[in-house]
């Protein structure tokens, strides 16, 4: 799913695009309107609690559809009403663990897509969202878009957050695209605090896709999905800082972004920074940064990263070479 949506140095820009990569946040959503009617109704019980075993199965397996295990074990042990009408989520639960461990070939399971396929619709069946997105990768993987995006657009209208921000990828590669529906799901994936289609829907609005170009609203939600562990939009919103785009301009959050992404990983924030640095003086420190870069592939590292080890005596560049051997990204949304 790889698309150039925004402009590299070659093009004339700072800003570059990265693959549209799958989500696997999720957040489960409610809406405090389902519960009005079971409100009351049970205002006449002698503690005027709402009784929520009277609420409909079926608006309480649409509620419970998007849950995790644990969320889903804690509200089946509410009553013996909601367990009895979870069931069929709990045992989807199983059949998403045995798909998974079929997919990547781990808990003795030998890895096979085909038996993961059948476990993931299983539990889709089932009425577990998380299920339907996981079959929707499959199917997206093996090129059958068509049935990925039915099972995304059926998570997606249970509140899944990663089954939103999937359908809307898939409307930004869809064959015609569909710009507007990609925006629409994004921006309710965004609304969930899912930090990926923040960052996506941060792409859109920077290059006008399916909405008009707004940079002060691209650089709001880059931060945004910074600010949630998003490395990509961490390098982002550093360039919007460096440059003025959307947002003020600011030396000291730039680099305090710029370092986050490449502590993280993020291989031409490692090369800018060590830019910086060396620029500084700081040459042990650049030469740690710019030799991780020049791992992740930035080949123009390569040649300041020579330039600086010149500089350096025998056993400083030793020890820079060990720092960098010993380095460990710190965690992150990717």
């Amino acid at each position: 799913m790889n698309q150039k949506t925004l402009l590299d140095r070659s093009d004339a820009s700072w800003f570059i695009a990265f693959p549209f990569s799958k989500p696997d946040g999720r957040d489960a959503k409610t809406k405090s309107s389902r519960w009005s009617k079971v409100s009351s109704e049970s205002s006449s019980s002698p503690t005027n609690y709402p009784d929520f075993s009277a609420l409909p199965f079926d608006i309480l397996t649409k509620i419970a559809a998007p849950f995790n295990f644990p969320n889903l074990l804690a509200a089946s042990l509410v009553c013996r009403s909601w367990g009895d009408a979870l069931r069929a989520l709990r045992e989807a639960m199983v059949l998403l663990r045995q798909g998974k461990q079929f997919k990547h070939g781990r808990g003795g399971f030998g890895r096979n897509l085909e038996k993961a396929l059948v476990s993931f619709l299983k539990g889709s069946a089932r009425g577990s969202t998380l299920a339907m997105v996981d079959a929707g990768l499959v199917y997206w993987e093996r090129g059958q878009k068509e049935e990925a995006i039915a099972l995304y657009q059926k998570a997606a209208a249970l509140g899944d957050a990663a089954g939103q921000c999937n359908l809307g990828i898939s409307y930004l590669h869809a064959q015609p695209q569909n710009h507007k529906e990609a925006v629409k799901w994004l921006h309710q994936a965004s609304i969930g605090g899912h930090v990926r289609a923040q960052y996506q829907l941060a792409l859109c609005l920077h290059q006008g896709l399916g909405v008009e170009q707004n940079l002060q609203e691209a650089a709001r939600w880059y931060l945004k999905a910074a600010e949630g562990g998003y490395v990509r939009a961490m390098y982002n919103a550093s360039l919007c800082y460096t440059f003025g785009e959307g947002l003020s301009h600011s030396r000291r959050q730039a680099r305090k972004w710029m370092k986050r992404a490449a502590d993280r990983g993020h291989g031409k924030a490692q090369f800018e920074h060590g830019l910086a640095l060396f620029s500084e003086g700081e040459l042990l420190k650049a030469i740690v940064y710019l030799e991780l870069a020049t791992r992740s592939g930035e080949t123009a590292a390569t040649h300041v990263k020579n330039a600086v080890l010149q500089q350096l005596s025998a056993t400083s560049r030793d020890r820079a070479l060990l720092l960098t051997d010993n380095w460990r990204a710190l965690p992150s949304s990717r």
